[in-house]
């Protein structure tokens, strides 16, 4: 059944990218989930879905007229892991508060605000042969099965991440459990470059595993953190497809937001529910 809140809750901080102070509300809705800038009056909410991703620089961010919010795939993977559906989603600044830069902080207060069932069904993604998709070294896939899995490959050549796969069954259960913990991450050798070009301007050892050249600057909270989180954002991202995913085996290969928008496109247009 399609799901909402049964009461407003909020959660302040700073955004990770802009670092700009922002709260973050949460309120019962039956339309959907959208996003409403208020700190911009007279601007039209932002329905979270794929036609209304305007870029994929370092997150997912979405656009309506003049109205945009940046990196709200953290957002969007608690939602879709407890099954919400509808929600508004109002933001007084460009950017989700970061949090602890998992989806568990916005997970714990959706729990808080209490779940309640609407008076419909949410509707399945038809899938019914496998679907692929590649781009250089980047693939994914996803076929018919009796469950529902994400499997997530990750690599990279700095050796302490080397080769990461982790392979999610799909439940609010496991998630909660293994996967809206996991927290962004980044390098030391790149922290100049993305603050030089106006990002992570937010982001610090206390929302953010830093990979520095010998260590990690701070403590995992799990093994193969990295690569849990690359799935925290991939359920974020295809949560934007707007239909409940059936029983898939999916698979992906060294993918990203970019990447999770074109698969979630070609998902969505190969299942004739547009």
């Amino acid at each position: 059944m399609r799901k909402t809140i049964c009461k407003p809750i909020s959660i302040p901080g700073i955004g990770l990218h802009t670092g700009a102070p922002s709260t973050l509300t949460f309120k019962p809705a039956e339309d959907g989930i959208h996003f409403v800038r208020v700190d911009l009056p007279g601007t039209e909410p932002i329905p979270a879905d794929l036609a209304h991703v305007g870029s994929t620089l370092r997150g997912t961010n979405l656009v309506q007229g003049k109205a945009e919010v940046w990196t709200v795939e953290h957002v969007l993977s608690a939602l879709h892991a407890l099954g919400i559906t509808d929600v508004c989603v109002e933001m007084d600044g460009p950017e989700p508060p970061v949090t602890d830069g998992s989806a568990n902080v916005y997970a714990q207060h959706l729990q808080e605000a209490g779940l309640k069932e609407l008076g419909s069904e949410q509707p399945v993604l038809t899938v019914k042969y496998p679907i692929t998709y590649s781009c250089g070294l980047i693939s994914y896939s996803a076929e018919p099965a009796d469950k529902l899995t994400i499997t997530f490959v990750y690599e990279h050549k700095h050796p302490l991440v080397g080769r990461q796969e982790y392979t999610l069954e799909f439940t609010t259960e496991n998630y909660l459990k293994e996967i809206a913990a996991a927290r962004t991450f980044g390098f030391e050798e790149e922290l100049a470059f993305l603050k030089a070009h106006g990002l992570a301007k937010g982001g610090n050892l206390e929302n953010a595993v830093v990979v520095g050249k010998d260590k990690f600057l701070n403590e995992l909270r799990f093994e193969r953190e990295l690569v849990r989180h690359k799935i925290l954002d991939l359920v974020g991202d295809f949560s934007l497809i707007g239909k409940r995913l059936p029983p898939l085996k999916i698979v992906c290969r060294m993918g990203g937001h970019k990447h999770n928008v074109l698969f979630g496109r070609l998902l969505l247009a190969n299942s004739g529910d547009k």
